[in-house]
C-alpha cells in the first residue's frame, strides 16, 4: 500500500496524475505458469519463441476508489479521508494455446507502450487494491468534499507467429495497469465537467459520490 497522499487544494476541483475495466482471474507469477489457457488445443511448443504482434492496445484511466462525502469546516485544516473501493483490477493473460512466457509478453507490451517499462506494469497475482491509500488534504475552505483514486489500465490483444514452420498462430490478450495511483479532490455541487475536467473516471467519481439518487 502506498503512503498517505498529502496535498493542499482549493475548495473546488483538483485532479493531479501521479502515475484503466473489469476484474479477472489471478493466474500465478511472472512466467509461463501465469498464462491462462483458454482452449484445449495446444499449439506446438515452438510457439514460445514466436514473434509477438500487437493488435488493439487501449490505455484508460480507471476509477478504483471514491470516498463518502465529508463536510469540512472553514478552519478544519488538514483532513484525512479514506476512499472506499469501487472496483478491483486483477491483471491477467489469456491465450489460445501454448506460447510465450508471461515475462516475454510483458516485455513486448512495454516496448509497444514505449513510455513504460515492464516493471511498471502490474503482473498476474497483483491487485489494484494495493494501490489504494488515504488522502490527507487541506481544502482551504468549507464545503462537502470527496476524494477519488484511479489507475491507468491497459487492455491489449496480440498474435504470436510460431517460428517452427507449422504456420500456426496463437492469439491472446493482456489486461493490466500501471503501478501507482492518481487522485482527484472534488467539491459536491461543483460539477468537474462544467469546470473543464471531462475525464470519464472523474465524472464517474463525482456522479457516484455527489450525484442525485434515482
Amino acid at each position: 500500500m502506498n503512503n498517505s497522499a498529502r496535498r493542499a487544494v482549493p475548495a473546488a476541483l483538483l485532479c493531479a496524475a501521479v502515475g484503466f475495466g473489469v476484474g479477472g482471474c489471478r493466474v500465478g507469477g511472472d512466467d509461463s505458469a501465469a498464462v491462462a489457457r483458454t482452449t484445449s488445443t495446444a499449439a506446438p511448443t515452438g510457439c514460445a519463441g514466436g514473434a509477438i504482434r500487437w493488435g488493439r492496445v487501449a490505455k484508460e484511466p480507471t476509477l478504483i476508489a471514491v470516498s463518502r462525502p465529508v463536510e469540512v469546516g472553514e478552519d478544519d485544516g488538514w483532513v484525512t479521508i479514506t476512499p472506499e473501493r469501487v472496483r478491483e483490477l486483477e491483471p491477467r493473460i489469456e491465450v489460445s494455446g501454448a506460447g510465450p512466457s508471461a515475462r516475454r509478453i510483458y516485455a513486448s507490451l512495454a516496448k509497444r507502450l514505449k513510455y513504460w517499462s515492464a516493471s511498471e506494469l502490474a503482473k498476474p497475482g497483483a491487485s489494484s487494491a494495493e494501490e489504494e491509500d488515504d488522502d490527507r488534504i487541506d481544502f482551504h475552505g468549507a464545503g462537502v468534499f470527496v476524494t477519488a483514486q484511479g489507475v491507468r489500465a491497459v487492455d491489449a490483444s496480440f498474435t504470436v507467429d510460431c517460428p517452427d514452420g507449422s504456420r500456426t498462430r496463437v492469439y491472446g490478450s493482456v489486461f493490466t495497469y500501471l503501478r501507482g495511483n492518481f487522485h482527484a479532490s472534488l467539491a459536491c455541487g461543483v460539477d468537474p465537467a462544467e469546470h473543464g475536467n471531462k475525464e470519464q473516471w472523474v465524472t464517474e467519481a463525482y456522479t457516484l459520490a455527489c450525484g442525485d439518487g434515482s
